[in-house]
Parts: C-alpha cells; structure tokens; sequence
C-alpha cells in the first residue's frame, strides 16, 4: 500500500503532458536477492493524488507481481516512441488490486494511444494493440506514489533525476 504519510514527488508539466500521451510502460522488481524481473503494463493512469496505476497481466507479470507482494520496490519506465523520451519513477510500496470495469476502459484508452504514436512512426495499426493485449480476467493494478524520478531519455543527461533537469 502506498505511504500515506509521505507526499507523491510532484511532477513538472512537462513530464505529467508525456505520460498523458501513448506510452511504452514497462514495470519492473526484484526478488529477495536483487535479481531483477520486467513485465510490460499494458497500461496506465494518473491518479487525482499524484499516484499512477499501472496495469499488466497477471498471469504475464506473475513473478513481478510475487516480487512486489514480498518486498514492493517497483521501478516503472514510461517512454514516448517517438521522441524516446523516457521517464523512470521508483517507489518501496505497492497496492496491487484486480482490475474494474473502469481500469479496462483506461487500458483500452491507452492501447489506442499508444497504437497512433506508434502508426506515425511507421509501425502497423494492429502492432500495439497485440503488443498491449490483454484479457480482461487477467488484469491486474498496480498503484504506486513515486517517491523518485529520472530522467532516461537517451543522451548526456540519463539517469538525471528530474528536480535536477
């Protein structure tokens, strides 16, 4: 469950404008001795307290999800195909819940974003929406309050964290 006691890091306009765009998300843990796993969400939301939601497969995202239970250190990736600008956000606790018929709106929303961002650069229609497909019985949310960011847009300043930009 995410610290009530501690804020969620407030994010630049600039930053909020890329994550209300079509998104490549991937989330990330680690077991109990540092190993890391990935899972791509299929999607993602803004929450109205500054947290963000993230959605992925159950069955896809199992060990992050067994890895999240256990310890909740999450780092989540949000990249704009485009531009390739890319945000990392970190935090130490999760809630993770099954998805609503709202969270399915949202990640269809998403899938649909990020399918146009994707079709500008060339990519097929269909690419990111197989790419972001998802059953519905299988989704899972992940909601977190980032307690740090980066900046890993390729370049000088990856790895920046973003009150230093």
């Amino acid at each position: 469950m995410p610290d009530p006691t501690r804020p969620p890091i407030a994010l630049a306009p600039e930053d909020l404008a890329l994550l209300q765009r079509g998104c490549g998300v991937s989330v990330a843990s680690r077991d109990a001795h540092h190993f890391p796993d990935l899972v791509r969400a299929v999607g993602h939301r803004l929450e109205p307290g500054g947290e963000i939601t993230v959605f992925l497969s159950r069955s896809d995202g199992a060990s992050v999800l067994a890895n999240l239970r256990e310890n909740g250190a999450i780092a989540v990736v949000f990249s704009h195909p485009p531009s390739h600008r890319t945000l990392q956000m970190k935090a130490g606790r999760v809630a993770i819940a099954p998805a609503t018929p709202a969270d399915f709106e949202t990640v269809e929303r998403c899938r649909a974003a990020m399918s146009a961002e994707l079709e500008a650069i060339g990519y097929g229609r269909e690419f990111a929406r197989r790419l972001l497909a998802c059953d519905p019985a299988e989704l899972v949310a992940v909601r977190f309050a980032p307690e740090c960011a980066f900046d890993q847009t390729p370049g000088p300043k990856a790895g920046a964290p973003l009150a230093a930009r």
